[in-house]
Parts: C-alpha cells; sequence; structure tokens
C-alpha cells in the first residue's frame, strides 16, 4: 500500500485546480484573468499586504501609455486596515481624496492624482474573511 502512495499524490496534486492567468488583447485593450501583477498605473502603495489579484483590464492610448485601467483584487486585511491603508495613502500628497462615501455595506473612494489622473476604490465587505477592492483608473489627458 505504501508503495502507491507516491503516486496517489502525484495524481491528486496534478488534478488539484489552478489558477492560470488568461490574457486576451483586442487591439488596444488587454484583458486578464488571475494576472501575476497588477496594471502599471495603479499605485501600488493602495494594495493590501496580503493581495490576491483576480482580475484586470486596460485601455491603452500606445504600448506604454494607459489611458483606463481596472483591478479586481481579494484580500483577507481587515476592513479597517484596508480603509487605514487608503486614507494615509491618500494623505501624502501626490492623490488627493476628493470623496468617500460608505453605502450598503461598500466604501467609496474618489482620488485625484498629477497630470488629470484619478483613481476610484471600492471596498466590499463580505461574509467570509476575505473582501474584495476593484480599482478604476482614468487619465484624462494624453501625455
Amino acid at each position: 500500500m505504501l508503495r502507491f502512495l507516491p503516486i496517489l499524490l502525484l495524481f491528486l496534486w496534478a488534478c488539484s485546480p489552478t489558477t492560470q492567468t488568461e490574457i486576451y488583447r483586442f487591439d488596444q485593450i488587454i484583458v486578464t484573468k488571475n494576472p501575476t501583477n497588477a496594471p502599471p498605473a495603479f499605485p501600488q502603495s493602495f494594495f493590501p499586504d496580503q493581495t490576491k489579484f483576480l482580475q484586470s483590464s486596460e485601455f491603452k492610448t500606445s504600448h506604454i501609455h494607459t489611458k483606463e485601467a481596472y483591478l479586481l483584487v481579494e484580500s483577507e486585511e481587515s476592513i479597517d486596515s484596508i480603509r487605514k491603508r487608503i486614507e494615509t495613502r491618500a494623505a501624502q500628497g501626490d492623490w488627493k481624496l476628493i470623496d468617500k462615501t460608505e453605502k450598503n455595506g461598500e466604501i467609496t473612494y474618489l482620488l485625484e492624482g498629477f497630470i488629470k489622473k484619478s483613481l476610484s476604490i471600492v471596498v466590499s465587505e463580505s461574509a467570509g474573511n476575505s473582501h474584495f477592492l476593484r480599482f478604476y483608473f482614468r487619465k484624462q489627458s494624453s501625455y
């Protein structure tokens, strides 16, 4: 019986679900399921420490410049910790907190950055230990 244990473990490991990254490109739009990292337009200092990237999308005006971006993140960090991180980060000066709204178990932040950039963050409470954060980025200018 013990001689079949390594084979059984290998079989169970091979059958376990994996979260592979899937990337779809449509001209200037890139959609990613289970991305390994966030689009570069997002300031990563707003992200919780324990972050799992679920979905992202980017609309680029060129190969370098992002016009719009979206990111869905899951985190097990507490709501209070997430709230404190976002508000502390917004107080540093390069992103100005314009509006904060709490409604129906969601906290929405609207921030404004230099060169006509805007960032919205929606924090959703969940019944379990994990919380969802949705990030929306938009750059109004063409440079």
